[in-house]
């Protein structure tokens, strides 16, 4: 059973704008690419799966002489 919660929510012209260009762009309508939006923003997703595309992006000096640097780099694949 599906339960329909209408939002409002106050936009200013600039955001609207750019709502409708990307909807229209991705062959959506404004309140799909909203759903999309808000399903995106409140998903439950571990720190890896939020922010794994970043690993081995983190450029280190050689210097490890701190322990936290010398953890970084050591979890750094790239460096």
């Amino acid at each position: 059973m599906s339960t329909i919660l209408t939002l409002t929510i106050p936009t200013d012209e600039k955001l609207q704008e750019a709502l409708q260009e990307r909807a229209t762009m991705q062959g959506k309508t404004v309140p799909e690419l909203a759903r999309e939006i808000l399903s995106e923003a409140v998903a439950e997703r571990s720190l890896a799966e939020r922010v794994g595309h970043l690993r081995g992006k983190l450029h280190l000096q050689e210097d490890t002489s701190d322990p936290w640097r010398a953890h970084l780099r050591e979890n750094n694949f790239r460096s």
